[in-house]
């Protein structure tokens, strides 16, 4: 709340509030106010303390005029009229450093203005963040054949098998999309069904490659049975995502069956991250 100061000793100081005429305990500031100034009370636990004025002061003042052992002073927060000292004899145009402990007061005549001190701009607003949902159809899918024949992309279909690996190629959009600061959520790939030998668990991996070329360059994987949309561990997402290292997933060997081409399929391969950026 406002006060109006009324008094100080060493012990406590005499305040006019709204409520009355109160006294403080010590002030949490070592500024002497002058009498019927305002100043900012706070209290604490039921207990009023002053914690300084309620108005700005400046620092310094150009001489206007001396009369009456007054020296008036333009400041950048108006006009003052204040002592100076009397072994001094202020002049018209000087610039005039002022104290205001219990009153205000001009100290002297100053060299010069201090230095110009630029505001440091403004830190830059928080991004806003948000939940996203993405999806990143495949832009290729392919087998290619590490065993029983010439190695080889074979099939624009995703085989899981002991002599094929297959993948899905994605070019840059996932890592151009999700930032590396996304926090992952859930990571879903849709892989479906073409055809069905033995229904074991595919290696899923993380690949690095942007399109076909020679045989895919797999990273971690991740044994999972694939049906239609299924879910994968959120590593796969940070790996993905920019700054990641991975630009694709796709199939290292397990089970034996085969997922169907994007001719057959155009979702085949999709990946759905959900995050937060």
């Amino acid at each position: 709340m406002v006060g109006t100061f009324v008094s100080a000793d060493p012990a406590q100081w005499t305040v006019d509030t709204a409520g009355g005429r109160i006294t403080t305990a010590i002030p949490v500031t070592s500024y002497l106010p002058v009498v019927n100034e305002p100043v900012a009370l706070w209290w604490l636990d039921g207990t009023p303390y002053v914690i300084g004025p309620m108005t700005s002061k400046a620092g310094e003042g150009t001489v206007v005029t001396v009369a009456g052992g007054l020296v008036t002073l333009d400041t950048d927060f108006g006009t003052v009229k204040v002592p100076y000292s009397s072994t001094l004899t202020p002049s018209s145009g000087e610039l005039w450093k002022l104290m205001w402990q219990g009153g205000g007061y001009a100290v002297s005549k100053m060299s010069t203005s201090p230095p110009t001190v630029v505001p440091l701009p403004p830190p830059a607003p928080p991004g806003q963040v948000k939940a996203h949902e993405d999806v990143f159809r495949a832009n290729q899918s392919g087998s290619f054949r590490t065993s029983g024949g010439a190695a080889a992309w074979w099939t624009d279909q995703v085989w899981s098998a002991d002599s094929h690996v297959g993948a899905w190629f994605y070019g840059t959009k996932i890592r151009d999309t999700i930032p590396a600061t996304a926090v992952i959520q859930t990571v879903e790939v849709y892989a479906p069904i073409a055809s069905v030998q033995v229904n074991a668990a595919s290696n899923v991996a993380v690949h690095g490659d942007l399109s076909k070329g020679g045989a895919p360059s797999f990273g971690a994987s991740y044994p999972t049975t694939l049906n239609g949309w299924t879910q994968l561990a959120n590593t796969v997402g940070e790996l993905l995502r920019s700054g990641g290292g991975a630009a694709g997933i796709g199939i290292n060997h397990g089970g034996y069956l085969a997922f169907k081409s994007l001719t057959e399929d155009a979702l085949s391969g999709a990946i759905r991250i959900r995050s937060i950026y």
